[in-house]
């Protein structure tokens, strides 16, 4: 296979990889992007609503990488400006974590993080790739995180992929 070939390959698997992660439609109560900031619980109000075998907490959300025990914990949201958020982790008026999520604020009063995507290629024989995204909002007091993304691959002539919305709601506790 020539570079000219690997390359239009390449750009199909983008292109197909990047054109299928789709959001849910938005409620038509969402709230402006500047009601984001305030005080929320850690813990998702949906997960007694799905079948988990895990809890989902606001942390494990917004920073997947390092644990941290999730009981007894607020998250403070500030925006930071129209291009970063700004996640303040409490136990007891003690900051156990920060994170800052880059991304921006569009149209529709979302904040959408940067769209992790990756290829990682073997050509002919293997490759796969994935694409993942978050998007952020407020509707009445109840911060909004949903989760998309899209991953597969290919081996030889057997290909597989698979694809998520996941939608998890943290109710306001304050709101400053």
């Amino acid at each position: 296979m020539n570079m000219r070939n690997g390359l239009l390959v390449l750009s199909l698997i983008f292109f197909v990889a990047q054109s299928c992660t789709t959001y849910s439609v938005l409620p038509k109560n969402i709230s402006n992007h500047s009601s984001i900031e305030g005080v929320y619980s850690n813990m998702s109000e949906t997960d007694s609503e799905r079948t988990y075998s895990y809890t989902r907490s606001l942390w494990s959300v917004i920073d997947h990488k390092r644990e941290i025990k999730a009981d007894s914990i607020s998250v403070k949201v500030e925006i930071i400006n129209s291009k970063e958020l700004k996640f303040s982790f409490f136990r007891d008026d003690e900051i156990v974590g920060i994170k800052w999520l880059k991304g921006k604020f569009k149209e529709d009063e979302c904040f959408y993080t940067r769209r992790v995507f990756y290829v990682i290629p073997i050509l002919p024989i293997l490759w796969g790739y994935g694409n993942f995204q978050k998007r952020i909002y407020r509707v009445d007091n109840e911060l909004i995180i949903e989760m998309v993304g899209n991953h597969g691959g290919v081996a030889i002539i057997m290909a597989g992929g698979d694809k998520y919305d996941d939608i998890l709601s943290f109710k306001q506790i304050d709101n400053e």
